[in-house]
């Protein structure tokens, strides 16, 4: 794997670096050959210091015995010292021989016995390297292994020569015990003879095995530094080579004007960089080629291509013209039809400036003069041209620049847009009329707003203290007269909440909501709820539910109840004698939803044949009479219709003029799999059970303080009263209360304010206090703003007592 990385490493460096990489490697490998010749000479001289330590060995050893042999014959003490120091050159060896079989030998003694063996002191480290490396080779330990063995014969030496001396110093000594030791030395110098021949047989047999493996080793580097070199020579040779009659191979292909081939990249050196730019440059040539091919085949079409272009556009009733330096030289029948004029009439102008009305004359001629210089080569606008008739029209126009056999002329497409003006005009001004129209609906709300608020304050006071003295003991003619003054109130209480709630539904503001009710529960409660006033008019109110149909529903409960109320008070108005029966009839039904169908039947006056089909239209009675006798609006039926379509239901309506109607309402509601717990439908007693609360009043209307203080004053509770936001806050700080009524619409400060102020930056626990608004604004958006402002509660005037208390109750009880 490292093989054919360092290949593809080589491949692709560049020239530089290959022959960089050469010539080191060469280097190299010269340096690696000359330290081993260096090596292989030293080893080679620490041989010969060695053969030659041997000879002088031997050569001591031979002077020694004779010395000493001398000495036996001459009894000359010189004799005997010359043996001594002979014999000193083998025991410096010795000593040398026997430090180095040691595992960690002393340099310094190996070098202090080779000295005492007279071996040259240059040579020394030589022979000590030699004999620790080449020990192990067999022909240096035999040689060794000899030269241990001649450790006895020098033993053997010193012994008798130390007995000859003896025996030569004791004057007295036999001479045939002298003769007898120099027998010994005799036999022992032949056994020196044969151990020093076969000492320096082997030693040199060693020295010529180290010259065969030093000239071995010598010749197989300088083989592998020639070799190495001329393949890496070679191989980039080849490399160079290849790349390069690659390029030259496509050069001739491109020469032959062939372009389909490319030259293949072997390498990423400056060669294949070559050979990539040398692509390339094809590449560029060729795609530059087929561009002036298809630049000449666009300009040898040019004049087919604007001879259909100029037919094309005359016969979509665009008109096209060509100007060259002002001058009209072509014009299309287009143009002619726009303009009213003959095209010799047009080709005989100076220029399409003359035929402009005079306060367009300076801009177009602006606009020419910057498209003749070349400041503009195209541009887009509108103008307007007087026809031949006299007519003034508006044209859209857009001239390019082109350039035609050397000469620089103005293509202009234009366009009659005097039908698109006047469309746009027209529906500017109908845009114009439907915002008018929008904002005159939000005026109309907010005056509905306004109104309902201005008529609601003092409602306020008329049905509260109304409440308040029919509370209080009356003559029979007195509570007769309080009680028209209630209803009269009531009444106008429901035009108005009909009113406000037409507005909403024509506006989209009523939101239909999906959660789960009680149907049984909903038409009970109307019932109910409409008892009282069936009652006063003697008549008989009751309801029939079909048993199959499912109790637990979903769908918006609220605007069901809406619809009974509106169809069940409806019906009593108009009935004085007799019945109103509710009916609920199971329609349709499915795993997952029923079909319901509400019908509200009285016997009532009835309905003319003829107002059958408008009576769910706004403002629509069976006739003035019945609107004189029996008051109203006539937005009842029509909020239910709304609300029945809102929720995609249906009403419709069934009479017969002096027997009474029956209005239907049909709607499907889902299945509710998760039935709700029964409701208590009972009012909660209204006796105080809160104790004596603290209670600010902000209120700015005289009547309404007096009826709230009143009321809340009946339950034991003590009230303060303020006139606007700014003095709510400074109450508040000085003073604890239980819970805070606040009006909306007040001078100085309205009721949004104060509250945020109290919230925001008031500290605790007077930032908490319980806030609830008490307004006339009845509108959804206000009661969601309040809560937004961070109050806890909401009640709109005028209010019931009972409700009142209810909603303080539950604001106090979670404070």
């Amino acid at each position: 794997m490292k093989r054919f990385f360092f290949f593809s490493w080589l491949k692709n460096v560049s020239l530089t670096r290959k022959l960089y990489f050469v010539v080191s490697l060469m280097a190299l490998l010269i340096a690696i050959e000359l330290f081993t010749l260096s090596f292989m000479i030293h080893t080679l001289s620490s041989t010969r210091a060695l053969v030659e330590a041997e000879g002088l060995w031997s050569k001591a050893e031979k002077d020694a015995v004779y010395s000493l042999t001398k000495y036996g014959y001459t009894h000359n003490e010189k004799d005997y010292q010359q043996y001594l120091k002979l014999l000193a050159v083998p025991m410096g060896d010795r000593k040398a021989r026997l430090e180095l079989m040691k595992p960690n030998f002393n340099y310094a003694i190996v070098s202090e016995g080779f000295k005492e063996g007279r071996v040259n002191p240059a040579d020394i480290d030589g022979c000590i390297k030699l004999l620790t490396r080449f020990h192990s080779i067999s022909y240096i330990n035999s040689a060794i292994t000899i030269w241990t063995q001649g450790d006895y014969f020098l033993d053997m030496l010193q012994y008798l020569g130390d007995r000859l001396h003896t025996q030569v110093s004791l004057s007295a000594a036999p001479a045939d015990k002298i003769n007898l030791t120099q027998d010994e030395i005799y036999q022992l110098n032949e056994k020196l003879t044969v151990l020093e021949d076969n000492f320096s047989s082997t030693l040199g047999e060693g020295s010529r095995w180290i010259e065969g493996l030093i000239l071995k080793i010598l010749f197989s580097i300088a083989i592998t530094v020639e070799f190495t070199g001329l393949f890496l020579t070679i191989s980039v040779s080849r490399a160079i080579s290849k790349g390069i009659n690659e390029v030259v191979r496509i050069a001739g292909t491109v020469a032959k004007a062939d372009f389909s081939d490319r030259a293949k990249v072997f390498s990423k050196d400056e060669i294949g960089l070559l050979a990539v730019t040398f692509n390339q440059m094809i590449d560029d040539l060729q795609k530059k080629i087929a561009e002036e091919k298809k630049a000449e085949d666009a300009l040898r079409d040019q004049k087919d291509l604007y001879e259909t272009l100029l037919k094309t556009e005359s016969e979509m009733g665009e008109g096209v013209s060509i100007t060259e330096n002002e001058k009209i030289i072509y014009v299309n029948d287009a143009v002619c039809n726009i303009y009213g004029y003959s095209r010799e009439e047009i080709l005989q102008l100076r220029s399409f400036i003359d035929i402009v009305p005079d306060e367009e004359k300076k801009r177009l001629a602006e606009r020419l003069r910057q498209r003749i210089s070349g400041e503009r080569e195209q541009s887009t606008g509108e103008t307007k041209i007087v026809r031949k008739d006299g007519k003034i029209i508006d044209i859209e126009y857009t001239v390019r620049n082109i350039t035609i056999d050397g000469n620089m002329q103005m293509l202009s497409i234009i366009r009659d847009v005097t039908e698109k003006r006047q469309a746009e005009e027209q529906l500017r001004k109908e845009k114009q009329r439907a915002e008018t129209a929008e904002i005159a609906k939000r005026v109309g709300e907010q005056f509905l707003a306004n109104m309902s608020h201005e008529i609601r304050t003092p409602m306020n006071a008329i049905v509260g203290f109304t409440d308040v003295i029919l509370k209080t003991p009356l003559s029979p003619e007195q509570h007769q007269y309080l009680e028209a003054i209630k209803t009269s109130g009531d009444n106008l209480l429901v035009i108005i909440n009909d009113i406000l709630d037409f507005s909403r539904m024509r506006s989209g503001k009523i939101p239909i909501e999906k959660r789960g009710f009680k149907l049984k529960s909903i038409v009970s409660a109307c019932v109910e709820l409409m008892l009282p006033k069936a009652a006063e008019k003697g008549i008989e109110l009751s309801a029939r539910i079909d048993k199959n149909i499912p109790d637990d529903l979903i769908g918006d409960d609220t605007r069901l109840n809406q619809v009974l109320i509106n169809l069940i008070a409806n019906a009593i108005k108009f009935t004085s004698e007799g019945e109103v029966i509710v009916g609920v009839k199971l329609l349709s039904e499915t795993t997952e939803c029923v079909g319901i169908e509400f019908a509200v039947t009285d016997t009532g006056i009835g309905i003319p044949k003829d107002k059958l089909l408008t009576i769910f239209e706004a403002f629509t009675q069976a006739n003035n009479n019945t609107a004189r006798r029996y008051g109203g609006t006539g937005l009842g039926l029509a909020i239910v219709k709304q609300l029945a379509d809102l929720q995609e239901g249906s009403v419709s309506v069934t009479s017969e003029e002096g027997k009474g109607s029956c209005f239907y309402f049909r709607i499907k509601y889902k299945k509710n799999n998760m039935p709700i717990a029964q409701i208590n439908s009972n009012k909660v007693d209204q006796k105080n059970t809160l104790g004596k609360l603290k209670v600010l009043l902000v209120e700015d209307n005289a009547m309404n303080q007096l009826l709230a203080k009143k009321v809340l004053g009946d339950w034991g509770w003590k009230v303060d009263t303020v006139e606007n936001g700014i003095e709510a806050i400074e109450k508040v700080k000085v003073k604890d209360f239980d819970v805070v009524l606040m009006d909306i619409q007040m001078p100085e400060m309205d009721g949004y304010e104060a509250t945020r102020q109290i919230r925001s930056n008031l500290p605790e626990p007077k930032c908490n206090v319980p806030i609830m608004a008490m307004t006339a604004h009845v509108m959804p958006s206000e009661e969601e703003k309040c809560y937004k402002m961070g109050m806890n509660s909401y009640i709109s005037k005028p209010f019931e007592v009972n409700v009142l208390y209810d909603k303080i109750a539950a604001i106090v009880k979670n404070k």
